[in-house]
């Protein structure tokens, strides 16, 4: 047989103790259960297709007058039926569900909002407080954040250069055995360390402080026009302590406007303009001096060369609080800068899902100057706006042919996750529809 196991079956059985007292049961009578008559829960439900099958036919004995009968299984004698007593009745109706009426109430009356503020709970609050307090912007516009961290979680993270240099040399046979992904790989690194986004760390450096080694490995996205490979850094690993980075750092409230609202509302506009990329949003923003330590990874480009420590000096991807730290600096630069970009510093806090900006105006120089703005107040922060699109040609006018997206795809991806394909949404700016995309076994996509 086969049985859901759960934490309760049901209700106690019998629902109170029963009086046996005057019970006449016969000598010999070899009870199934000798306790029945006391109220204890149940271990074990059979069903119908199976009850009979215990029973032995023709074996049955009458208690009495308003009293249950005996019934011989192959477990013994078992006492089925009613007592009739003068103690309340009580009725039970067994019913299992997954979702509560409120909730669902809840689910339903919210798919009728499309503007809802944010409340913040009281831990929230004081996580953006902590940013609030915490985030500076340099003399290049570049804005530092720092790790949030739960102090307690935080002091017990232990060693972890053992199994970052174990995971390290599993990823070295890995790339060896595959010439293309050691190319990319390498190339994707090598970049990471050209533009400033690691740095090497001094060997007296590298064990004066208290470091957290996050492993790495490659992650291959097909659908990308342009990085296909993308290293990601394993801020889960568990350490020594068995407490990983992530597990030390806290997550932030969710900050931006859910995808169904963004969408609905750039789709009561005429004219519809798409950004499907924040340039290497995350690595535009810089970490602070001390939490560079608690990012540290080993890598080198062959192994003739000594593993070296390096140190990842932006908000890294794989790390707890990437999203909200990301997702807060562009609005924090919304705010810092709403008085030169009026227009853009509205869309930035309204209509941006990651790194994906969706929006839209009724008027074509309306919509120009909207892009413009955009463009200058992304810039201001360091952050570089890629694959523009519109359904009005007139407004991607002076947008260079880089920076255009229709050039390399007609039909941009919606991906609220720049690593997982989570929605399939895609949009077709020269028909000006949005349609759903969905893998069916045997079919390479349906629309």
């Amino acid at each position: 047989m086969e049985f859901l196991l759960l934490p309760r079956v049901t209700g106690n059985l019998p629902s109170t103790d029963i009086n046996t007292i005057k019970w006449k049961i016969p000598q010999g009578v070899n009870l199934a259960d000798p306790a029945f008559d006391t109220s204890t829960s149940v271990d074990l439900i059979l069903g119908i297709q199976h009850f009979f099958a215990f029973f032995i036919p023709g074996r049955e004995v009458q208690l009495g007058e308003g009293l249950p009968k005996l019934s011989e299984s192959v477990f013994g004698w078992v006492v089925t039926g009613t007592v009739v007593s003068a103690g309340v009745s009580s009725y039970r109706c067994n019913v299992a569900s997954t979702v509560k009426l409120e909730e669902l109430l809840e689910r339903f009356w919210s798919c009728e909002e499309v503007d809802t503020a944010n409340n913040y709970s009281p831990e929230e609050s004081r996580f953006e407080e902590q940013f609030v307090r915490s985030v500076k912007r340099g003399s290049d516009g570049k804005y530092k954040v720092s790790l949030p961290k739960n102090e307690d979680a935080f002091a017990k993270i232990g060693e972890s250069r053992d199994i970052a240099l174990r995971r390290f040399q599993g990823l070295e046979r890995r790339l060896s055995n595959d010439s293309d992904l050691r190319n990319q790989y390498i190339q994707f690194m090598e970049e990471y360390l050209h533009l400033g986004h690691m740095r090497k760390v001094d060997a007296c450096k590298e064990i004066s402080i208290k470091r957290c080694f996050l492993p790495h490995h490659p992650v291959i996205k097909q659908t990308s026009s342009t990085t296909k490979l993308r290293v990601v850094f394993d801020a889960s690993c568990k350490t020594s302590s068995g407490i990983a980075l992530n597990d030390a750092l806290l997550t932030g409230p969710v900050i931006q406007e859910d995808l169904r609202s963004i969408i609905l509302r750039c789709r009561t506009k005429q004219i519809m303009m798409l950004v499907a990329d924040v340039e290497k949003m995350f690595r535009q923003i810089i970490m602070d001096e001390n939490d560079m330590s608690f990012q540290s990874i080993l890598w080198r480009t062959n192994t003739e060369e000594e593993i070296g420590t390096y140190e990842l000096s932006t908000v890294t991807y794989g790390t707890k609080p990437a999203p909200f730290l990301a997702t807060r600096t562009l609005k924090q630069l919304a705010v810092d800068e709403q008085t030169n970009f009026p227009q853009a510093a509205k869309v930035i806090n309204t209509d941006v899902y990651m790194d994906d900006v969706l929006t839209g105006t009724n008027d074509v120089n309306e919509a120009v100057v909207l892009r413009g703005q955009l463009d200058a107040l992304l810039k201001s922060g360091g952050f570089r706006l890629r694959k523009w699109v519109s359904n009005c040609d007139e407004v991607m006018q002076g947008v260079p042919e880089e920076d255009l997206g229709l050039e390399r795809q007609e039909q941009i991806e919606l991906d609220p996750d720049p690593a997982v394909r989570t929605l399939g949404l895609m949009w077709s700016p020269k028909n000006d529809v949005l349609k759903l995309q969905f893998p069916i076994p045997g079919v390479l996509s349906v629309q």
